[in-house]
């Protein structure tokens, strides 16, 4: 009963009109296990109660059966989802509000490094110069174009190289919780941290 009340206090402290337009969170390799995979569900059921759009996933984990055991679990589930491996893009899910992209083993560094070799490319085939080479032309070709503004890591106190680019000016926060115990209390309890921050972007 207390554990309810509290979870509403949350949500009531959350201001609807001032909430991250992109929220990513870093698990730890090994975190999708069955129990890991239940989560994704509640994490998605838990952003459309919110009414979060966008929603990002990092597990330095690129097993193939892994992409397959996501695919079949989340196959049905009402989002736009899309899971990212080195290989490429699947889409899946039936559809909805909330957008989840799933990355799986493919980090930041790796998305850099490609979205060079894909200007260099234009650069030799003529169709770029080097002196129009800026912030919008590697961002033009990076695969994730969502800008985070609150990363949360959760179960550890390092981030990882995901989104090295996109997140320059995120938010960051770090729980102990690991993901497979990870409650709705302590995703509300991240949002509202980030709400109450007064954020600089770099400043």
């Amino acid at each position: 009963m207390i554990h309810r009340l509290y979870e509403r206090l949350l949500e009531v402290q959350i201001a609807r009109n001032n909430l991250p337009g992109c929220v990513a969170v870093i698990l730890s390799s090994g975190d999708l296990n069955d129990r890991g995979l239940k989560q994704l569900r509640d994490l998605l059921e838990w952003s459309e109660s919110l009414s979060l759009s966008s929603l990002v996933l990092y597990v330095n984990d690129d097993a193939p059966e892994l992409c397959q055991k996501i695919a079949a679990f989340l196959g049905d589930a009402p989002a736009e989802i899309s899971l990212h491996t080195i290989e490429g893009v699947q889409h899946i899910g039936s559809g909805g509000r909330v957008k989840m992209a799933v990355s799986l083993g493919y980090g930041g560094k790796r998305e850099v490094a490609e979205a060079f070799r894909e200007i260099l490319k234009e650069v030799e085939a003529g169709c770029l110069n080097p002196e129009e080479i800026d912030e919008k032309a590697i961002e033009a070709c990076l695969r994730f174009r969502q800008r985070p503004d609150l990363v949360i890591r959760a179960g550890g106190k390092q981030l990882s190289d995901f989104m090295i680019w996109q997140a320059a000016y995120s938010e960051l926060y770090f729980t102990d919780v690991n993901w497979q115990q990870l409650r709705k209390i302590d995703f509300l309890r991240a949002i509202r941290d980030c709400q109450q921050r007064e954020r600089r972007f770099g400043r």
